[in-house]
């Protein structure tokens, strides 16, 4: 390798070095918004549980532990098959702050008790979608998939077992010839 050639690879090779490096810390910024969204997300639904007395022990302490991980390492949990490596929460974490969430929101609530806003004016109940759903979709809870029953093909069975008889006949010889 000359000279020129070496000076060529090592100035590439310090440009993909330098854009390797922008893009790690791309995503330490990245690891680090999702984290702090998470944290906040956390004890405002700790928070509002508590507010309202529907906060359990063990909510409490997850939210807690779970809190705690994301300021020391940034992330809840370390093993890659069990979410994302830039997700802050992993999938089951994800499933139980939506439990938390669902659970703060609370009961629906009928038209008759509406809500206020800000400014003291009710708030509407939002308009449903015009489209109509299918109604022997999958979803549907009365669907009834049309299979064959193979117990219906099946004879009745009898109350006693077929037996064939004996006959003490000599067999008959078989006929043969030759074809030519």
């Amino acid at each position: 390798m000359s000279e020129y050639d070496r000076k060529i690879w090592q100035e590439e090779q310090a440009a993909r070095d330098s854009a390797l490096e922008a893009q790690r810390e791309k995503w330490a910024k990245t690891r680090a918004r999702s984290a702090k969204n998470a944290q906040r997300k956390l004890e405002r639904l700790r928070l509002k549980l508590s507010e309202s007395g529907e906060l359990s022990d063990w909510e409490d302490e997850f939210s807690s532990s779970v809190t705690e991980r994301l300021e020391k390492f940034g992330s809840a949990f370390h093993d890659p098959e069990k979410g994302r490596p830039a997700d802050a929460l992993s999938f089951a974490q994800k499933k139980v702050v939506a439990a938390l969430k669902k659970k703060a929101k609370g009961p629906k609530r009928s038209q008759s008790e509406s809500e206020e806003d800000q400014r003291g004016k009710p708030i509407k109940a939002r308009k449903t979608s015009s489209f109509k759903t299918k109604k022997n979709g999958f979803n549907n809870k009365g669907y009834v998939p049309k299979v064959r029953q193979i117990e219906d093909d099946l004879p009745e069975e009898e109350d006693e077992p077929f037996i064939p008889e004996y006959k003490d006949e000599a067999p008959k010889r078989p006929f043969l010839r030759i074809v030519k």
